[in-house]
């Protein structure tokens, strides 16, 4: 048997166990860096919604809660709400995270404000959750504001 014939082979093959070794090395440091680097690169389209021509938040003083409906966009699935409420007195956050919402689909919520206690509510912010790359994002950049919240009425 030749014994030049089966030494390039050996060759050849850790040489391509190599170049798919590394290439694997380099991907995986890439993605880390992108997954680290990305805030939200999806848009995600959350909306309030507008129904005859009102937009549907507002807060229930008789209720002592804030009452809204959101709409998600077509591009990604929403698995949770972060609402933050910011009073003249104080600043609650909710954390809804039984508001998932489907491509296209909308949420009613309600969370509890007392205004007497925590001032008029000057802004409502609600960042969506989603899940890239198997991993859930609080998209921050992607969040609704609302400043101008209504009186619900009785």
């Amino acid at each position: 048997m030749d014994k030049r014939g089966i030494s390039p082979v050996i060759v050849t093959i850790l040489i391509i166990g190599l170049a798919v070794g590394l290439g694997i090395a380099i991907m995986n440091l890439g993605k880390a860096y992108v997954q680290e680097e990305a805030q939200c690169p999806i848009a995600i389209g959350l909306t309030a919604a507008v129904i005859n021509e009102q937009q549907q938040f507002c807060y229930n003083k008789n209720k002592k809660e804030v009452q809204f409906t959101v709409e998600n966009g077509v591009n990604i699935n929403v698995n949770g709400l972060i609402l933050n409420v910011i009073g003249t007195n104080k600043a609650d956050t909710f954390e809804l995270n039984d508001a998932k919402i489907s491509k296209a689909g909308a949420y009613v919520g309600r969370v509890p404000y007392d205004s007497s206690k925590d001032g008029e509510i000057r802004q409502i912010k609600i960042s969506p959750k989603v899940v890239l790359y198997d991993v859930e994002q609080i998209c921050n950049e992607k969040a609704l504001l609302i400043e101008k919240i209504e009186d619900c009425g009785a």
